[in-house]
């Protein structure tokens, strides 16, 4: 999967361009940093790219097509965006509610996405928490679980905002190692951060600045 941005700009004043004059290819299978100094657009940008914000000038496209004609839902299912909040993006009161409930909302809840749950509360060390409450979670366990229900509709690009946050060295490597084994199968990933630990340990991570971007 490819994502484009072109001539793309953004203002949360009409006036003074956050994001300006953007064009920018994101493409499957690389990992990219995206630094700057807080404040500089990155959640912006961020937020942009996978449609939760939409364009006042120009455009992002994904393998060409203009994702503002596509709804969330639909881009949802291609790119997954993990919140700094993980809170943000919890609604069910038990954790396996959480990964199961919009299969049961829209009538699509089958054995095989029981399997494909199971097996991700496996992956993700969330077993034993399956009944818990999702926001009484520890920071580590409530990223795993938003990360989790991202992973559970086989998304082809992953946007993560300070992923970092409120999590351990255990926490980094888990998340590191998530990230560079889904680039390796072929998948883009766009992470910010400060957090030099964390970026020390994704493989062949491309860094680029959004005050760099935005002067190209």
């Amino acid at each position: 999967m490819k994502i484009e941005t072109k001539d793309l700009c953004f203002s949360y004043n009409g006036k003074d361009y956050i994001v300006n004059n953007l064009n920018y290819t994101f493409e499957g299978g690389k990992c990219y940093v995206l630094e700057g100094r807080n404040g500089s657009g990155k959640t912006t940008l961020s937020k942009l790219l996978c449609g939760i914000l939409k364009p006042q000038k120009g455009r992002v496209e994904y393998d060409g097509v203009d994702i503002a004609k596509q709804k969330l839902s639909v881009i949802s299912q291609k790119v997954g965006y993990l919140f700094q909040n993980p809170d943000y993006q919890f609604f069910a009161s038990k954790v396996l509610d959480e990964l199961s409930f919009p299969y049961q909302l829209n009538g699509d809840y089958c054995q095989e996405i029981a399997h494909k749950i199971n097996d991700l509360l496996s992956q993700f060390k969330l077993e034993h928490l399956k009944e818990s409450f999702p926001l009484l979670l520890s920071g580590g366990e409530k990223q795993r679980l938003a990360l989790a229900v991202i992973f559970l509709r086989d998304v082809e690009f992953l946007i993560l905002d300070e992923p970092s946050n409120a999590i351990d060295n255990e926490g980094k490597r888990f998340a590191a190692k998530l990230v560079n084994d889904f680039v390796s199968s072929g998948g883009g990933v766009l992470i910010i951060t400060h957090d030099d630990d964390l970026r020390a340990m994704l493989d062949n991570a491309v860094s680029i600045s959004l005050e760099e971007l935005n002067e190209n």
